[in-house]
């Protein structure tokens, strides 16, 4: 039996595959955008992130569709201080899967909004993004981010799993973290437990790149829309 899902993405139409041995999501890749998905990657991407025990296990990819086991769980909504611990944990697994690859998603993705959008505003918001990004950008800090970590693509099942690794790229921590401060809007106690639950010692400068980071990534979605709404 073939379902079509109630939440469906801006770049996939999803299914659900009922089997007797197995239930299988089917996302039917159904549109091109500004941002340039790699089918290919996003499938090693999720293979890594499935043998950390973070994603569903990828079956099948071809060009215009991707296959992977369902995961049952929930999505949440609004986050208690162990549901927050309970998705650091698995965030910080994800941010220690090596992966080789040019670190350059956010440079590349506002350079690419420069070529395309030319308003005075969108202008303003792409200069302030990079400099931001150039200013805040340690080495240490670039890892494998999701990328895309609002609440539909995190699934909760005794511990916290992540679904569409289509935007999965090198990138700095921050962003992921950041993402869901933004998502599930958290106050500032909360934002203390996020970077407390991942880092093993908290400093000042921690606060201020999630502050900073918090303004690129709001920029960097609000131009996402704007070219692909």
């Amino acid at each position: 039996m073939v379902k079509k899902l109630k939440n469906q993405g801006l770049c996939n139409e999803v299914y659900k595959i009922k089997k007797e041995e197995k239930d299988f999501i089917l996302r039917v890749f159904k549109r091109a955008h500004t941002v340039n998905i790699n089918r290919k990657q996003e499938f090693k991407i999720q293979k890594k992130a499935f043998k950390k025990g973070i994603a569903s296990k990828p079956v099948y990819l071809s060009d215009k569709f991707m296959t992977c086991h369902f995961l049952k769980g929930v999505h949440k909504e609004k986050l208690s201080k162990k549901d927050i611990k309970t998705l650091i944990k698995s965030l910080k697994k994800l941010h220690k899967i090596k992966y080789k690859k040019k670190a350059c998603f956010l440079e590349k993705e506002f350079t690419n909004y420069k070529e395309l959008l030319k308003d005075k505003k969108s202008k303003k918001i792409i200069k302030k993004s990079l400099e931001k990004i150039k200013n805040n950008n340690k080495k240490k800090d670039l890892v494998l981010c999701h990328n895309d970590l609002n609440k539909e693509n995190i699934i909760f099942d005794n511990k916290a799993y992540f679904i569409d690794w289509e935007f999965a790229s090198i990138n700095n921590r921050f962003f992921d973290l950041a993402t869901l401060c933004i998502k599930y809007n958290f106050s500032k106690k909360e934002e203390k437990i996020l970077l407390s639950s991942y880092f093993p010692f908290v400093k000042e400068k921690y606060y201020k790149r999630l502050k900073n980071y918090k303004v690129i990534c709001r920029n960097f979605w609000k131009l996402w829309f704007k070219t692909n709404i």
